[in-house]
C-alpha cells in the first residue's frame, strides 16, 4: 500500500521548526505504485486563502499531476462550503487552447487560521491523513469521492486540488426533517466503504488511519477541556439534563475507546452532511464523500450515528431511524459480509456516544466563538436526546465492567 511521505523539517539551533522549500508536495502516485514526496518546485508552497490563488500557482500544482495538462489562463472561484476547519471552493478554469482536453472545473480546499497554536501538530497529522485516505479510495471502488489531483502543506496552511465529482453541499439552514433522501445516499457510500474494508484490523491497516484504543487519553483530555468550555454558555441552549450527561459522560470516555469492537472496518470519522456533495437527477440522489482529516479503524455504526445523531432532528430521527438503519444493513452485506440488523442496532446503541464526544472536544477546540456556534450546540442537544433515546448510558456502564 503506497504511503503518503513528508519532506524533513529541518531546524537551525535558536530558530523555530520550519518546512524545508516552504512546504510538502503529495502529488498522485505513479504508474509503478510508488509515491514519494518530490521537491517543491517554486510557486507551490501552500496558500493561506483561495484569494491567493494564481494561474501560475495552478499551472505548476496541475502539471506536477499530469504534466501534459493544458496551460490554464484563467479561473473563477465558486463557493461550495465552509466550516470552522477549511473552506471548499469549485474553480471554473479557462485554457489558452480552446481544443485543449481538460476539466471545465476542480475542487480547491483550503485550512482555516487555527484558534490555538497547540492544535498545529494535530492539524498537520490530519491533512496528511486526509491526502492519505484519497490516494487510497482511488484505487478502491468503496465508495464515491473525487479524485486527487494535488496536496500541499506547510507549519500553517494546507490545500487540497480535487477532481470535481459535481453536485452541491447541504444548505445548513433548511430543515432536517425534510432530507431523508440524502441520509439515504449518505448511507449508501457508508455501508459500500465499510463493507469493502471490514477485515480491517489495527494491526492490517496503514499508519496514517486512527485507531481509537491510541487516542484514548488525549480525547478523554480534550474531552474535558470542551466541558469546561462548554459550561460557560449551555444555559438555555442545553437542559440541566443534558449538560448533566455531558458531564458525567467525562468518567467514562477513555474507557469508551478502549473496548474492543467485534467488527472493524475503515471509517470516515466526521460522516456528517455538510461534509457531503450531493448530486439530484429526479427523484434520485447519490453523495460523495468529503473532509477524511478523521479516517481511522472503528466500527461501522460510528458513522452511521454521526449522520443520524447529527442531522436529524428529534421527530425525524425518531420517525425514520429504523427503516435507515435497515436500509443500510442490506447495502452492507452485498459486500459478503453478514451484519444482522439486532448486533447493529446495539452497536448504535453504543456508538452514540461517537458523535458526542467529538462535538464536546470541538466545543474546546472553537471555544473562543463557541457562544455564536449554534449549529454545533444543536448538534450536542440531538445527541444528548439519541442517547437518552437508547438508554446508551446503560449500555456503556455494562461494557465498562467488562474492560475492569
Amino acid at each position: 500500500m503506497s504511503q503518503i511521505l513528508t519532506t524533513k523539517v529541518e531546524k537551525d539551533p535558536g530558530e523555530r521548526p520550519r518546512q524545508r522549500e516552504n512546504g510538502v508536495l503529495f502529488p498522485l502516485a505513479d504508474r509503478s505504485g510508488d509515491f514519494n514526496a518530490c521537491k517543491l518546485a517554486s510557486g507551490v508552497a501552500a496558500l493561506a486563502s483561495p484569494q491567493a490563488l494564481t494561474e501560475s500557482w495552478l499551472n505548476t500544482a496541475l502539471r506536477l499531476h499530469n504534466p501534459a495538462w493544458p496551460a490554464v489562463v484563467g479561473f473563477t472561484c465558486e463557493p461550495v462550503s465552509a466550516n470552522d476547519f477549511d473552506i471548499l471552493v469549485r474553480l471554473h478554469l479557462g485554457y489558452a487552447d480552446s481544443c485543449s482536453v481538460g476539466p471545465a472545473t476542480i475542487l480547491a480546499k483550503f485550512s482555516r487560521p487555527l484558534p490555538s497554536p497547540q492544535w498545529e501538530e494535530f492539524i498537520r497529522h490530519s491533512f496528511t491523513r486526509e491526502a492519505s485516505a484519497y490516494q487510497e479510495l482511488n484505487s478502491h471502488y468503496a465508495c464515491r469521492v473525487p479524485g486527487l489531483l494535488f496536496a500541499a502543506a506547510d507549519g500553517q496552511h494546507f490545500n487540497l486540488l480535487l477532481e470535481d465529482c459535481g453536485g452541491e453541499s447541504y444548505a445548513v439552514d433548511e430543515s432536517p426533517d425534510e432530507h431523508l433522501p440524502e441520509h439515504e445516499a449518505v448511507l449508501q457510500e457508508l455501508a459500500q466503504l465499510h463493507g469493502c474494508f471490514v477485515r480491517t484490523s489495527p494491526a492490517s491497516a496503514p499508519q496514517w488511519q486512527l485507531r481509537q484504543r491510541d487516542s484514548a487519553r488525549f480525547i478523554a483530555h480534550r474531552y474535558r477541556v470542551g466541558v469546561e468550555a462548554l459550561r460557560a454558555v449551555y444555559g438555555g441552549w442545553l437542559t440541566p439534563g443534558h449538560f448533566a450527561l455531558v458531564e458525567k459522560f467525562a468518567d467514562y470516555v477513555a474507557d469508551w475507546h478502549r473496548y474492543e469492537r467485534h467488527i472493524l472496518t475503515l471509517s470516515h470519522g466526521d460522516a456528517r452532511l455538510e461534509n457531503v456533495l450531493f448530486q439530484r437527477d429526479g427523484g434520485t440522489c447519490r453523495g460523495s464523500l468529503l473532509s477524511w482529516k478523521l479516517a481511522g479503524v472503528r466500527n461501522p455504526m460510528y458513522d452511521v450515528a454521526s449522520v443520524l445523531s447529527n442531522d436529524l432532528s428529534y421527530v425525524a430521527r425518531n420517525n425514520s431511524e429504523a427503516a435507515l438503519l435497515q436500509r443500510y444493513c442490506r447495502v452492507f452485506e452485498q459486500s459478503g459480509s453478514q451484519y444482522p440488523f439486532r448486533e447493529a442496532c446495539e452497536d448504535y446503541r453504543f456508538n452514540l456516544f461517537g458523535p458526542l464526544i467529538f462535538n464536546i472536544c470541538a466545543s474546546g477546540f472553537l471555544q473562543e466563538n463557541l457562544a455564536q456556534n449554534g449549529e454545533l450546540i444543536k448538534r450536542i442537544r440531538r445527541n444528548c436526546m439519541a442517547i437518552f433515546d437508547w438508554d446508551a448510558m446503560s449500555l456503556m456502564q455494562q461494557r465498562r465492567n467488562v474492560i475492569a
